[in-house]
C-alpha cells in the first residue's frame, strides 16, 4: 500500500503520464483491432469490469453461504468493497490520464487499475478460502501443500493485466499498482474478520 501511494504522490507531483517503461510496454504488446488476441482482451476487459466482477462476486459468496462458509463470504465481499472504495479515491487523487491511443473505450482516470485489482482481490480471496478448506480437511494441516488455487489465481491475474495494457488503456504501472492494491485488501479484509470472529467468538465466522 506504501508503494502504491508514494508512487500515486510521486505521479501528481511530477505530472508524469507515462514512463518510459510504461511506453516500452504498450509498444510492446500492442494489437490489431479485430484479431483474435484482440477480442480476448476485450472479452477479459467485459468480464473485469465492474458489472462481470460485481456478478462474480455476488455468486461466488452466494455458493460459499449454501456451503455455510458464512466467514469466508463475507470476506470475500468485504475484500470487494474496500478495494473498490480504495481505487476510486487514490483515481480521485492521483489524476493520472490514460494512454493517448485507447482501443477499448474506458472512462476516468488511470491510476490504478481497477480491472487489475478487482482480478487480484477476488482470485487470491478464493485461492485462499480454497486453500484453508483443504487444510480444515487434511491430515496435517500445518503443511500448505494445495497450491494450485495460486496458480490459476496467477494466470488470471496476469491475464488482466495484459489485456488492460494492450487495450491500451492503462499504463503497465497502473495495472501493478492495481494489484499490489489488491494483495493488500485481501490482507486487510481477512485480518479484520478473524480480529472480530475471536473477539465476538461467533461460530459462523470461524469459517
Amino acid at each position: 500500500m506504501t508503494v502504491v501511494l508514494g508512487f500515486g504522490l510521486w505521479l501528481r507531483l511530477s505530472g508524469t503520464a507515462g514512463t518510459v517503461v510504461d511506453e516500452r510496454w504498450l509498444h510492446l504488446v500492442g494489437l490489431d483491432v479485430g484479431s483474435v488476441p484482440y477480442w480476448i482482451a476485450v472479452t477479459l476487459a467485459e468480464v473485469g469490469g465492474a458489472n462481470g466482477a460485481m456478478i462474480c462476486t455476488g455468486l461466488a459468496a452466494a455458493l460459499l453461504v449454501l456451503l455455510r462458509r458464512f466467514r469466508a463470504a463475507v470476506v470475500l465481499v468485504t475484500t470487494m468493497l474496500l478495494g473498490v472504495a480504495l481505487s476510486e479515491i487514490i483515481k480521485a487523487l492521483v489524476m493520472r490520464p490514460r494512454p493517448h491511443d485507447q482501443l477499448y473505450d474506458s472512462l476516468g482516470f488511470s491510476y490504478p487499475s481497477g480491472h487489475a485489482m478487482g482480478a487480484t482481490a477476488l482470485a487470491m480471496s478464493l485461492a485462499l478460502i480454497a486453500t484453508r478448506a483443504h487444510m480444515d480437511r487434511s491430515a496435517d494441516p500445518t503443511r500448505w501443500r494445495f497450491r494450485w488455487p495460486f496458480a490459476l489465481a496467477a494466470v488470471w491475474i496476469l491475464a488482466m493485466m495484459w489485456s488492460r495494457t494492450a487495450l491500451q488503456v492503462h499504463w503497465l504501472t497502473d495495472t501493478i499498482a492495481g494489484v499490489l492494491l489488491g494483495l493488500t485488501v485481501v490482507v486487510l479484509a481477512d485480518a479484520f474478520w478473524t480480529v472480530i470472529a475471536a473477539r465476538t467468538r461467533l461460530p459462523a465466522l470461524r469459517r
